[in-house]
């Protein structure tokens, strides 16, 4: 029997409103350059390819407040330069993530909060395990969705990161859960999948692009499709 649902945060709960190309182009003309979202947006797709090769050649940068703060200036000063601004590429990147440490740049997805209420109505705790900043706790509540959660864990406070399992038994003990009475949901099949069954967690993946249909885990498009799982 299922007692507790753990959520992923980024693509999962959350995604970036205005998109990262909107707010780089916005905090690039207010430096002075001469660049728009069509200037930027190409760049996007090289951003997440750095991202991936350097999560898969070490993803311990998730581990520390440090560490996943320097990820995202190294993205964001990487599309300086693809973009032509590398000599202002300090001053850019520092105030994009600035930008995003707040939760006006973040939006919910629309079938978050009705499925986060119907599963603490049908008695289910609720927890977040997220490859995320120190930052996170203090995120979610500005978004008001930290009522709804019993716990929050992120890498970057524990000391620990997906797929490692430790950070999902972390998540359980704080719960006082089971982790074979628990449910993780995430949008990665590495990191959510392979983390939360590693620790003995049934995993499924939102799939909300209909990317994954060969992930090898139990998928959902949207979060209203959990409801039926549970």
């Amino acid at each position: 029997m299922i007692e507790a649902v753990f959520f992923d945060v980024g693509s999962t709960l959350i995604r970036p409103c205005p998109s990262v190309a909107e707010t780089f182009a916005r905090v690039a003309a207010e430096r002075g350059h001469d660049l728009t979202v069509r200037d930027v947006e190409p760049h996007m797709p090289a951003m997440d390819a750095y991202y991936e090769a350097e999560y898969l050649r070490d993803g311990d940068f998730w581990c520390s407040h440090e560490g996943s703060t320097a990820i995202w200036l190294d993205q964001y000063r990487y599309v300086c330069h693809l973009a032509g601004i590398g000599h202002d590429a300090e001053g850019v990147a520092q105030t994009v993530h600035e930008a995003y440490r707040r939760a006006e740049c973040w939006e919910t997805y629309a079938d978050v909060t009705g499925c986060l209420r119907a599963l603490k109505e049908r008695g289910y705790a609720l927890g977040v395990v997220s490859n995320w900043d120190a930052g996170l706790e203090g995120l979610l509540r500005d978004l008001r969705l930290l009522p709804y959660f019993d716990t929050v864990v992120s890498s970057a406070v524990v000391g620990y990161r997906k797929p490692n399992p430790v950070i999902f038994n972390l998540a359980c003990e704080q719960m006082g859960v089971r982790a074979e009475a628990s449910v993780h949901v995430g949008d990665r099949p590495d990191a959510d999948g392979d983390g939360a069954t590693a620790a003995g967690i049934r995993a499924v993946i939102v799939d909300r692009h209909d990317a994954e249909k060969d992930c090898g885990y139990e998928r959902v498009t949207a979060l209203t499709d959990l409801l039926e799982l549970l």
